[in-house]
C-alpha cells in the first residue's frame, strides 16, 4: 500500500504562502501554535466539511463496503466506474491497516467537542471500516491556516486521481495563489513537489483555451501532455478538429497528423493571393501594449487591467484594434 511509502519531499519556492505551507509539511504543523500526538477516539473525529475533495462517503457505501461478498463480486466486475475504484482503494487502505496498523497519524484540529480532520479523511475511514476504536492523530487547537491550500496540495499525491480531477487540485491552488500575483511554474512546481516541465504544463491547460479544459473534465483527455499540447493549438477551428479526433480514440500524433492535411491545402490556397490585412506582430512585454494604448488614448482613460494577466491584455488590445478601426 502506499501508506507504507516514505512520504514525499516537497520542495518550495519563496512567497509567504510557499514558505508557510513548506513549513507546515516539513514540521506536520499547520499553524503557529502548539500542537501534539495522541490517540483520539474515532467517534470524536469528523470529515471537514469545507475540505474541497472530500470523500463524502454515504451510509449506503459504508455499509456495502463491510459486505465482504459484495467488494469481491465488485472486483471480479468489469464496470468499474471511477467511484468505484475510489471505494475499492479505501476497502484495500483498511485491509491494509488490518494488518499493519495506523503507519501515520493524521491531522486533525478541535472543533467544540469534535476533533475536525484538516487532512487525512482517507485513513480515518478506513479505521472505521477496519473497526478500529482509537486512531493516532497531530492535533492542532485551532483551524491551520491556508488549510484549503493544504489539502489541495497532499490531494495532488494521491495514486487514484486522474487528470481531471488534478486539474481541479491545481486549480484550486491557482485561486489560492491568486493574491499573490501570477503563479510560474517555478513556484507551482516547488509547491505541490513535482518537475518545474509538468507544472508548466498544468499551467498552460488552466489557463488555456475553455474547450480543452472541457475535454479534460469531460474524460476525452486523460494525459497531461496531450491536453498542453491541444491548448498550445492557437486557431480555434484547428484545435476544435484536433479535440474532435481524440474525442473519436484517435492518438495525439493520429489527430495532430491529420491536422496536418487539413493545414496544407490552405496553406496552398493562399499562395498568390493579394495581402490585405497588416500584421501587427506578438509580443512578450504587455507594457508595450500598455504604452501605444496610453499614448493613443492616455493615462487617464487606459483600461482598468492587471496587466501581468496576458489573457486579459490580449482581449483589451483586440477591442482597442476594433475601436481604432472605426475611428480611421
Amino acid at each position: 500500500m502506499s501508506m507504507a511509502n516514505p512520504p514525499k519531499k516537497f520542495r518550495f519556492g519563496s512567497s509567504a504562502i510557499t514558505d508557510a505551507i513548506g513549513d507546515t509539511v516539513r514540521r506536520g504543523s499547520a499553524e503557529a501554535g502548539a500542537f501534539h500526538v495522541d490517540t483520539l477516539d474515532v467517534e470524536k473525529i469528523e470529515p471537514d466539511p469545507d475540505n474541497p475533495r472530500q470523500l463524502l462517503l454515504s451510509e449506503e457505501e459504508f455499509a456495502w463496503l463491510l459486505d465482504a461478498e459484495a467488494v469481491t463480486g465488485a472486483r471480479v466486475s468489469d464496470a468499474e466506474s471511477p467511484r468505484l475504484k475510489v471505494l475499492l482503494r479505501l476497502r484495500d487502505l483498511a485491509d491494509s491497516m488490518l494488518e499493519s496498523g495506523v503507519l501515520q497519524p493524521i491531522r486533525v484540529f478541535r472543533h467544540g467537542n469534535m476533533y475536525r480532520i484538516a487532512y487525512g479523511e482517507r485513513r480515518y475511514w478506513a479505521a472505521r471500516l477496519a473497526g478500529m476504536k482509537h486512531l493516532p492523530a497531530w492535533i492542532s487547537d485551532q483551524r491551520p491556516a491556508r488549510i484549503r491550500t493544504l489539502q489541495l496540495v497532499e490531494n495532488m499525491h494521491r495514486d487514484d486521481l486522474d487528470l481531471a480531477a488534478r486539474m481541479r487540485n491545481v486549480m484550486g491552488v491557482l485561486e489560492e495563489l491568486s493574491e499573490e500575483g501570477d503563479a510560474t511554474g517555478e513556484r507551482l512546481g516547488n509547491l505541490l513537489g513535482m518537475a518545474e516541465r509538468s507544472a508548466r504544463r498544468y499551467l498552460q491547460v488552466a489557463r488555456g483555451p475553455a474547450d480543452v479544459l472541457r475535454a479534460v473534465f469531460a474524460g476525452t483527455i486523460k494525459d497531461l501532455l496531450v491536453a498542453a499540447s491541444a491548448s498550445a493549438i492557437q486557431d480555434d477551428e484547428q484545435r476544435s478538429l484536433v479535440l474532435t479526433l481524440l474525442a473519436k480514440g484517435l492518438t495525439l500524433e493520429r489527430a495532430l497528423a491529420e491536422l496536418e492535411k487539413v493545414r496544407k491545402p490552405t496553406a496552398e490556397r493562399m499562395r498568390g493571393r493579394p495581402v490585405t490585412k497588416v500584421t501587427l506582430g506578438a509580443t512578450a512585454k504587455a507594457g508595450v501594449v500598455r504604452e501605444i494604448m496610453q499614448i493613443i488614448l492616455g493615462e487617464d482613460h487606459l483600461p482598468q487591467l492587471e496587466w501581468s494577466d496576458y489573457r486579459a491584455v490580449s482581449k483589451a488590445w483586440k477591442e482597442f484594434l476594433v475601436e481604432m478601426e472605426k475611428r480611421v
